[in-house]
């Protein structure tokens, strides 16, 4: 056990559990909490987060939350302090940025709403670093620092780097400070610009390089991004952290026995896992139902943004079911036989690819979607960069039943490997257990 005292800042209610990015902050906090740390969540609640009652969470977010005994410091944008003369400076702060917010907004030539980090539609007004900075926020930050007095505190992204700035001097040469990046933000915002699309986040490389140099330790999610932050911060520790789906133990796989192979998709509603499956399905599905016997089964947020973006795409193709979110992630994994992601863009870990694997489920995905996997990541997982490529692949595998069961059997043996908490958390942990 260790005293040491972590303030993790974040503005995800991550215990839901609903995207990658709340799946890995959801698993870090787990990892900290089991290994001893005295984990405190400072969380950032803007006023149009509020549910219909006027409370920042749900009962079922409570409910969660407690039986996940999570320590959680909700700070909320309509809530000044306490203090008088605080209070003051809070409501004087807060309109300026609303009216700066405001202004930004009319000169926008598009009447969309700005986009989140959870949806990225074509025509969306991106958010800047800018848009994420509250100034009430720093003064909150302070008073969490001086109450919970962390050794450590880790930072949720690059947007809210400037929560930095409430560390005196004195602080700053004493707290661990620590930044968990997700991804190499300023590629995926190109990669998101040179097809057309609104990233969540307007960020450029000079943006980036400015607000990791803040942090002692920088936190990338695979080795490649590791290799491009060491680029933008030579000076700074740069450790890889990656993904550990929190499931016990990994699904049994059982050789399935049914003459209809289930291929299954999960993911949330932002742009490139909604324009990757519609093209999949578009260009590669029909070719594929007319050929062998096969379904496809969707869950996550991602069916709701089908719905709205292309209504009628379901009523074009047969044998494809959408099942909406799901309570638990075994659910979905038990009603399929192989995993697809036809991701076509984007940067960071694949945290869906990472939890078909531990389900032991065959991944057929494609040569961005292997991004943070080894060489040596096993037979089960297949690559696919063109329609024809996942036409063939799935049909013969389809056609194949000592093929899938070939593939079933790597994978139960993929699923015990390459997932433990030593593995994906111990350069974090030397890390942390090591004084500043």
């Amino acid at each position: 056990m260790t005293s040491h005292r972590i303030l993790l800042a974040t503005d995800l209610p991550f215990w839901r559990r609903s995207t990658g990015a709340e799946q890995r902050i959801a698993r870090l906090v787990e990892y900290l909490s089991q290994s001893g740390y005295c984990v405190r969540i400072f969380l950032l609640c803007e006023t149009t987060e509020l549910t219909q009652d006027n409370s920042i969470i749900t009962e079922k977010d409570q409910q969660t939350i407690r039986a996940q005994k999570l320590d959680i410091e909700f700070k909320r944008s309509s809530h000044p302090p306490r203090r008088l003369i605080k209070k003051a400076a809070w409501h004087l702060k807060a309109i300026k940025h609303r009216l700066k917010s405001k202004r930004t907004r009319r000169n926008q030539t598009s009447p969309a709403q700005p986009v989140s980090q959870d949806e990225s539609l074509l025509t969306a007004i991106p958010t800047t670093l800018a848009d994420y900075r509250w100034p009430w926020a720093i003064d909150a930050f302070q008073d969490s620092i001086r109450s919970f007095a962390p050794d450590s505190v880790i930072i949720e992204y690059v947007k809210l780097s400037y929560l930095l700035e409430a560390l005196t001097t004195s602080q700053r040469n004493k707290i661990h400070c620590l930044l968990d990046t997700h991804d190499v933000l300023h590629l995926r915002n190109k990669q998101f610009q040179e097809r057309g699309l609104v990233h969540w986040l307007d960020i450029s490389q000079e943006e980036e390089t400015q607000a990791v140099q803040l942090f002692d330790t920088i936190l990338a999610i695979q080795n490649e991004e590791a290799v491009v932050f060491r680029n933008l911060a030579p000076k700074q520790n740069v450790l890889v952290c990656g993904h550990a789906p929190s499931q016990p133990h990994p699904l049994k796989i059982q050789p399935t026995t049914s003459e209809i192979l289930t291929v299954g998709y999960i993911a949330s509603n932002n742009a490139s896992n909604l324009q990757s499956l519609t093209s999949f399905i578009n260009q590669s599905w029909k070719p594929i139902s007319e050929r062998c016997n096969i379904r496809l089964v969707i869950a996550g947020m991602i069916c709701d943004a089908i719905s709205t973006s292309s209504p009628d795409l379901f009523k074009k193709h047969i044998n494809i079911a959408c099942l909406g979110c799901v309570s638990e992630l075994a659910d979905f994994y038990h009603q399929i036989d192989i995993a697809i992601n036809p991701v076509e863009f984007g940067t960071g870990l694949k945290i869906k690819n990472c939890e078909a694997i531990f389900f032991g489920k065959p991944l057929v995905t494609t040569t961005i979607g292997m991004d943070g996997f080894s060489a040596e990541s096993g037979e089960s997982l297949m690559v696919c960069n063109s329609p024809k490529d996942w036409v063939d692949c799935l049909v013969e595998i389809a056609q194949n039943p000592s093929r899938q069961t070939s593939l079933q059997e790597a994978a139960a043996k993929l699923s015990q490997t390459g997932f433990s908490d030593q593995e994906v958390y111990s350069e974090l942990d030397n890390a942390l257990r090591h004084k500043k």
